[in-house]
């Protein structure tokens, strides 16, 4: 595979680096990639915080294991980065700006000259003001510079038997509620039993959107009549988390739905 080959020419051309890692399949293609060509001179770091659900962070360690990454885990508290917590349209540019100001320092002390993260050509075309963090801190995007997809990423990922190759994308969950509504650790907390408890019902892709004492779920479409036929039960699980009213999105699944807006008004 063509692309394959050039994502590790470009990342063995660099010698020595730091992955941001999450577990998803995009930045375990990377730190794969980068463990097979740099061995320990590629450092996998991944940072937990309260916005990735236990069930990733448990998969990226297992992963990691799997395949003897040269691993460390950070941790640090997201709702005290400051204006993270208020939730406005760039959240998620002070959410990465930490990030990467963390990984600068683990940089900058052990003579790593590059970070890299797991950014693929899709992303550029959605609602990312991440991005911008990453520009400022001169993080490289090898599977950008390798002209990679998100379908690209799933393939190499097959082609190298990841585990993680056909993972759903499991955006952070403050990415559930509406930009202006406060990030807290209850939500935060609502949300992940939520979707856990609606995926262990034999759901993939899922999203229970957060609006206050609403919550409206999304699976895929062709999945919408199976959550009808268990939705009282869903219902009263919900509503014992605390939440008032409990709807199901008949459109349907679509990741960043709540970025619509954002980017119709871009355009």
């Amino acid at each position: 595979m063509q692309k394959t080959e050039q994502l590790e020419a470009l990342i063995q051309s660099l010698g020595k680096v730091i992955v941001g890692y999450s577990g998803g399949v995009d930045s375990t293609l990377v730190a794969f990639a980068a463990n097979k060509m740099l061995g320990k001179n590629a450092l996998i770091v991944m940072a937990a915080t309260e916005t990735i659900t236990v069930e990733d962070i448990e998969l990226a360690k297992r992963i990691a294991k799997k395949y003897d990454l040269n691993f460390r885990e950070i941790a640090y508290n997201e709702l005290e980065i400051k204006n993270y917590a208020a939730n406005p349209v760039n959240r998620c540019y002070f959410c990465k700006q930490e990030l990467y100001r963390q990984l600068g320092e683990i940089a900058k002390k052990e003579n790593i000259p590059f970070i890299m993260d797991g950014a693929n050509l899709d992303d550029i075309g959605d609602y990312r003001p991440g991005r911008i963090a990453a520009k400022e801190y001169q993080v490289r995007s090898p599977l950008i510079e390798a002209q990679f997809t998100k379908q690209d990423v799933r393939d190499a990922a097959l082609l190298y038997a990841l585990p993680n190759h056909d993972k759903p994308s499991a955006p952070c969950l403050s990415s559930r509620i509406p930009y202006g509504t406060m990030i807290d650790r209850a939500s935060i907390g609502m949300i992940a039993q939520a979707e856990r408890y609606i995926r262990e019902k034999g759901f993939t892709n899922v999203r229970v959107r957060h609006f206050q004492t609403t919550a409206k779920i999304e699976v895929d479409a062709l999945a919408i009549p199976k959550l009808t036929t268990i939705f009282s039960d869903v219902q009263s699980f919900l509503i014992s988390l605390g939440y008032k009213e409990v709807l199901i999105d008949e459109e349907g699944f679509k990741s960043g739905k709540l970025n619509r807006e954002i980017v119709q008004n871009a355009k």
